[in-house]
């Protein structure tokens, strides 16, 4: 009967051991499941959130309301400040395979690059970038560019414009470029880099960024006459016709200013110190302060009465008061 209670008593604390390590199992796991989802909510952003390098854009409208542009620029700006040397064959040759690599936009485009190679065997400038979805604005100055001669590029604020005046570098223009959507920043870059190299530029000053556009159209037939149809915000009577949707993307545009090394030009367009002095506003000089000593005798002196002390009363008041007629009061003056 011993033995029994005592095989009892043991499987009873056995029970009850295996009950409190489940229990504290079970409390272990829940504990790390809670320490998991934490470190996941502090490490995981929100869906409105963005990474810090990339830019965005707030739009106004419908549509997409905040986002970011892949195809802006670097977050390193470093990598764009680089020597380009058109006699070396190994800067041509990835200059060209980039942009070659971009489609033509048209079947002109297409036939402006057949007659450009048609062009650059006469001795043509070699556009080999147009037409493969760039905007090109160009005002440099047509001076053909030495053989062998490299190129400069660096970020505008990076640079001091008066140091380049002062050692003899003359401003010849500046190359504008705004890609299209499906063109990113370093496509833009290469093709303004492209666009100087057929002209006699020593240093390139780049800048650029962004711009946010809304894509996606929709349209009605033939008006929008009744509430019939509805298509993204407008009515008409017989439907409509919608082509993508009103959403947000990111052009690049780059601006470069030209420099060339020409003493000769920049004195030459220098205006003469004498001329720009006569013609330059002036500011009128204050009028000069008057001596302070000279001014306080100018100021005429201002006479006071000399006051008694006491109070100054009516002759009726000190008659009513009771004091004889010849009676001298202290502290009191008579009107």
């Amino acid at each position: 009967m011993k033995k029994l209670i005592v095989v009892l008593v043991a499987g009873l604390m056995v029970v009850a051991s295996a009950s409190k390590a489940h229990v504290k199992s079970t409390n272990q796991l829940q504990f790390e499941q809670n320490q998991m989802q934490a470190i996941y909510k502090t490490r995981t952003p929100p869906i409105s959130m963005f990474p810090p390098y990339l830019p965005y854009w707030m739009h106004g409208g419908w549509g997409t309301v905040t986002a970011y542009f892949p195809n802006g620029p670097n977050s390193d700006d470093q990598v764009y400040e680089r020597r380009f040397n058109p006699g070396d064959a190994d800067d041509m040759r990835e200059l060209r395979s980039v942009l070659e690599s971009l489609s033509y936009e048209g079947p002109l485009d297409a036939l402006g690059g057949f007659l450009n190679g048609v062009g650059v065997v006469f001795g043509g400038p070699d556009n080999f970038h147009h037409g493969r979805g760039f905007e090109i604005a160009n005002s440099l100055v047509r001076t053909p560019r030495p053989r062998k001669k490299p190129l400069l590029v660096f970020n505008d604020s990076n640079v001091d414009r008066n140091l380049l005046k002062e050692a003899g570098y003359a401003y010849v223009g500046k190359v504008s470029l705004e890609g299209k959507v499906n063109r990113n920043w370093d496509h833009v870059y290469d093709a303004a880099v492209a666009e100087t190299l057929p002209w006699d530029v020593d240093i390139l000053l780049l800048s650029g960024g962004m711009k946010g556009i809304t894509v996606g159209s929709n349209a009605t037939f033939p008006v929008a006459g009744g509430a019939y149809t509805q298509l993204n915000y407008s009515l008409s009577l017989f439907g409509g016709v919608s082509n993508g949707i009103t959403e947000g993307k990111g052009k690049a545009l780059v601006s470069a200013e030209g420099y060339r090394y020409w003493p000769a030009v920049v004195s030459r367009r220098r205006i003469p110190k004498y001329l720009y002095d006569r013609i330059r506003p002036k500011l009128q000089k204050p009028e000069p302060a008057q001596d302070t000593a000279k001014a306080a005798q100018e100021v005429p002196p201002v006479t006071t009465k000399k006051k008694s002390p006491g109070i100054r009363v009516s002759q009726e008041l000190f008659d009513m008061a009771g004091f004889e007629k010849d009676q001298r009061v202290d502290y009191i003056t008579i009107k």
